[in-house]
């Protein structure tokens, strides 16, 4: 169901979440580090991992739907001077409370234009990941209700990029304190329907979530064993 498809896009925005940690209310761009806020700068490519479900809540057919996907894995690139891209992303195990199923496809990948900011709110997050590239398109191939149908989302007339909340591995307000890695959080992200069954593919919808990201120690090696950390 598009509740699916519309979980699926904030979490490949998640792909190059990375924290800052500080506490001034001010934005500029972030330098991205290895493991700490005094270690070297960091550029290759980053790995994106869930942390629990990640939810979308919409209404189709007069019924409000949740579903949730259990794990999601993406793979991009991130320099130290805070651009990014997503390279490949794998959504599975995805369920709703009202049964059906959902295969969803990432298109005209790769991603490019992500940037990451140093935008602290005390007692909150450190920084934002904002991805603005008119590419973005996703598509969900559908069954709910027994019926089924093809959407596609991406950016349209009302949402034109993608804005998440960012946490340093040590900033305790980050969604999972117990887990010492820089993670990225999804606060009723969306975007617009480009096209598909209006009944089953609604026009609104919006999705929840958190993750995890980490570097490679050795480039190349496509073991993602790098805790990263972002500054101003």
């Amino acid at each position: 169901m598009h509740v699916l498809a519309r979980f699926a896009t904030p979490v490949l925005a998640a792909a190059t979440v990375l924290g800052l940690v500080a506490t001034s209310a001010s934005a500029a761009p972030a330098t991205i580090r290895r493991g700490g806020p005094a270690e070297l700068p960091y550029s290759g490519a980053i790995r994106f991992d869930n942390l629990g479900p990640l939810s979308v809540n919409a209404r189709i057919l007069g019924v409000n739907v949740t579903a949730q996907c259990s794990t999601a894995v993406l793979n991009g690139t991130l320099t130290s001077s805070s651009t990014g891209s997503l390279n490949s992303a794998t959504v599975t195990g995805c369920s709703s409370n009202v049964g059906g199923s959902a295969n969803i496809t990432f298109q005209n990948l790769p991603y490019t234009d992500a940037t990451v900011d140093y935008a602290p709110i005390p007692g909150g997050r450190d920084g934002t990941l904002t991805f603005t590239d008119p590419d973005l398109r996703i598509r969900a191939n559908l069954t709910v209700f027994g019926i089924s149908a093809t959407c596609y989302y991406g950016f349209g007339s009302t949402v034109s990029s993608l804005t998440f909340d960012l946490y340093n591995p040590d900033n305790p307000n980050r969604p999972n304190p117990s887990v010492a890695e820089a993670q990225g959080k999804m606060n009723n992200a969306s975007l617009d329907r480009l096209s598909g069954s209006g009944a089953i593919c609604p026009a609104t919808g919006t999705a929840n979530g958190a993750g995890i990201v980490r570097g490679e120690k050795t480039a190349g090696s496509g073991v993602f064993d790098q805790t990263l950390y972002a500054t101003g």
